[in-house]
């Protein structure tokens, strides 16, 4: 009978990945994995054929980290802790991300893992649009998707780039005149 996989084995091997996706971006080995991980090289590529299968697992790993919802009792406050805590992402992995960003422009399964990232941290947060309705800080036609896109999209492209962020106090305060928060 064959030897059924070691639920701890996979484990370890996943948090290796995503640490070294997290430090490294792209550029770390099988190899180097299995290391971190303390597994033979051959526990790795039992379970992932290509460094891109592992990528991707990594990658789906980062989906997993949880980050708590803002609610700061305003609209505008939870805002704010969003662009503080996506600049302060991007500080701290802005090399990481840049190569995400490359490997989404080259591979679909890459795009569609980050798209469903961003979209599902937005499907977490939605509390503060609702909160934002229910004390009339938010008129119902303003469009969630589209706010979140401009605050983070706008970030992002600013990572990118590398151009400086500007206050967080001041892309919030552009976004609210924008869509006529109250």
């Amino acid at each position: 009978m064959p030897r059924q996989p070691d639920p701890d084995v996979d484990q370890r091997i996943r948090r290796a990945a995503v640490a070294m996706l997290l430090s490294r971006g792209l550029d770390f080995t099988m190899d180097e994995v299995a290391l971190a991980a303390g597994v033979g090289r051959a526990s790795v590529f039992r379970r992932y054929a290509t460094k891109r299968d592992l990528l991707l697992e990594a990658m789906r790993g980062l989906t997993d980290s949880s980050v708590a919802t803002p609610d700061t009792g305003s609209f505008r406050g939870d805002l704010l802790a969003i662009v503080r805590e996506t600049m302060t992402a991007w500080s701290a992995m802005g090399a990481v991300s840049l190569q995400m960003y490359g490997a989404a422009g080259q591979d679909p399964e890459v795009a569609e893992i980050m798209r469903t990232m961003m979209r599902d941290r937005l499907r977490h947060d939605w509390g503060i649009f609702d909160r934002a309705l229910a004390r009339g800080e938010l008129r119902p036609d303003v469009d969630p998707w589209l706010l979140t896109d401009l605050s983070v999209g706008f970030i992002t492209y600013r990572g990118m780039l590398r151009i400086d962020f500007p206050t967080p106090e001041e892309v919030v305060d552009v976004l609210i005149a924008g869509f006529g928060v109250h």
